[in-house]
């Protein structure tokens, strides 16, 4: 029995990739990488009709391995990928990257294979523009009040935060997109995470925005 929110995923990528070509013509920024926490990014990607170049796609990570990953990014984009024996509750490979004193875990949600994961990873990292990045994060997979402060203060000069929440406790932040969704859900389900152009922000312009300020650097 299909759920509402797999139902709306399907409703959402005929309509990404149905007006893919007309989308990517009002887009100027062709090259740019999204580092995401699930994947909000390969959905962006296809939105354009663009090649995936970051190893961002088709997984998710719970909020606190998300947050130790883009804290030491270059790190863990040059670990090697290994896997557990077992795989996750939703049936797909379990990656770990190890960096000197700490691993992360990787759900490959959209993969068959780990095999088929390390293969696409290893492609992918390989193919991250860190001068043209946008990196997203949102309220799914236990983030507390300290994972939002945490990605609030890195270093990247484009974020984007997607919620269902108002956190009280943490300061106004432009990057904090309140999402409004029909399901009864305490955090933002990916089929309301806004893509291209909607009424809570346009994608294309900021991509645009983020070429714009590289070209005249």
């Amino acid at each position: 029995m299909p759920t509402y929110e797999g139902f709306r995923l399907k409703v959402n990528k005929f309509f990404r990739v149905k007006f893919a070509e007309k989308r990517k013509k009002d887009l100027k920024n062709l090259d740019f990488t999204i580092i995401s926490n699930n994947c909000w990014g390969g959905m962006v990607y296809e939105s354009y009709n663009l090649l995936k170049d970051t190893p961002t796609v088709g997984l998710f990570f719970s909020a606190q391995d998300y947050i130790k990953f883009l804290t030491r990014l270059d790190e863990y984009l040059g670990a090697e990928l290994t896997f557990e024996e077992e795989a996750s509750e939703q049936g797909c490979p379990v990656g770990i990257l190890s960096i000197k004193d700490e691993s992360i875990k990787i759900n490959f949600l959209h993969y068959h294979s780990k095999e088929q994961a390390a293969d696409k990873w290893r492609r992918r990292c390989s193919r991250v523009n860190k001068e043209n990045m946008l990196v997203k994060f949102n309220d799914q997979n236990g983030c507390t009040e300290e994972d939002l402060k945490a990605f609030l203060k890195l270093p990247y000069k484009y974020k984007l935060f997607f919620t269902v929440k108002d956190w009280q406790n943490v300061p106004h932040d432009e990057c904090i997109i309140k999402i409004k969704q029909a399901a009864r859900k305490d955090f933002v389900l990916a089929s309301y995470e806004p893509y291209g152009k909607s009424r809570y922000i346009d994608i294309t312009e900021l991509l645009n925005k983020m070429k714009q300020e590289q070209v005249s650097v």
